[in-house]
């Protein structure tokens, strides 16, 4: 689960930011006194922090993300592309004491078309359907672990290890982390394999348990 404190903007800081920052999200207009705002600090970036702002002349979910410091931004689209953009221009900071607060919020702000990768590290994390038994529940609960840093390989990257749930499965995986820009050789591939600086990749995934009763996202869409 993403560990992010928000703090709510009041309307001068609302109004400065929205001002700010609307060539950001144009040709989509956020109306000062229909938008609310809030931001959060995040520990891998100096300046940019992360705003969460909601129209709330719209029902749930309402809410647009946004990457920003004064006159930089990028608006959230559930792809990595913005962040990888970020990235480049924080630039970012991956240490052994960023790159797990690092892993949440990627995973939590990038979703794809085919389905998203949840981390979860303790059962009350889990959404569950209605027709779930105490059987799976305690199945899933039991190998569930905390993301955790393993360290930097011979590859240079550096691997944390969690587990996920993917569509209505549950599985364990490397996470590969590039604490700068570099290339790196794949042995399956037979080739070398350039990463951006913080760009993530999934290896080494093992099934746990699969067909279990969780509801699975549908594709994003603009709001979340």
């Amino acid at each position: 689960m993403i560990d992010l404190t928000f703090r709510t903007l009041d309307a001068e800081e609302t109004a400065k930011l929205l001002a700010d920052s609307a060539s950001e999200f144009a040709p989509v207009k956020l109306t000062e006194g229909k938008t609310s705002a809030q931001v959060a600090d995040l520990p891998f970036y100096d300046a940019f922090k992360l705003y969460a702002l909601s129209d709330t002349t719209l029902p749930l979910p309402n809410t647009r993300y946004m990457l920003y410091k004064s006159g930089d931004g990028s608006v959230m689209n559930w792809t990595n592309e913005p962040i990888y953009s970020v990235n480049e221009r924080a630039p970012i900071k991956v240490d052994r004491t960023t790159c797990v607060p690092y892993a949440k919020f990627f995973f939590h702000y990038v979703r794809g078309q085919l389905g998203r990768f949840i981390i979860v590290e303790k059962p009350e994390e889990v959404v569950w359907l209605s027709n779930a038994n105490a059987k799976e529940k305690a199945d899933v609960a039991a190998r569930l672990m905390p993301v955790t840093y393993k360290g930097i390989g011979r590859d240079n990257l550096i691997t944390m290890t969690a587990t996920v749930v993917f569509k209505n499965a549950l599985f364990k995986t490397d996470i590969k982390l590039a604490p700068f820009e570099m290339d790196v050789f794949d042995p399956e591939a037979g080739a070398s394999e350039h990463f951006s600086i913080g760009q993530m990749k999934l290896t080494n995934e093992e099934l746990l348990l699969e067909d279990l009763h969780v509801p699975i996202d549908p594709p994003p869409g603009e709001f979340g």
